[in-house]
């Protein structure tokens, strides 16, 4: 298992493929391989639903929609920006490497 980044956390142990009712019985066999003792940490069971992006915390799933709005917003205010005032074409004789050329035309 990968270190987690934060003091507190979850990590995905395993997935039940099989629906489950509130009645159906549990059994979870615990082995203690890490101690936590030295340093004060607690460890914990949780039963949950898991998405395809993960568990309980949707930050993800909210942090792509609002991005891919902001993105979709932007897009529309540069295509209403550029039918309103379009951006006129450059001289090539401004270029760099015609500079020379922009130097004896005027």
């Amino acid at each position: 298992m990968r270190t987690a980044a934060l003091p507190t956390f979850r990590k995905l142990y395993g997935r039940i493929e099989t629906d489950i009712m509130a009645s159906d019985e549990i059994t979870v066999v615990i082995q203690n391989n890490y101690n936590t003792y030295s340093f004060g940490g607690t460890k914990a069971v949780v039963l949950s639903t898991a998405s395809w992006i993960g568990g309980k915390n949707n930050f993800i799933g909210v942090a792509y929609v609002a991005v891919g709005g902001i993105c979709l917003l932007l897009a529309m205010g540069f295509v209403v920006l550029y039918v309103v005032k379009p951006r006129a074409l450059g001289d090539p004789a401004y270029l760099s490497w015609n500079k020379e050329a922009a130097e004896y035309s005027h």
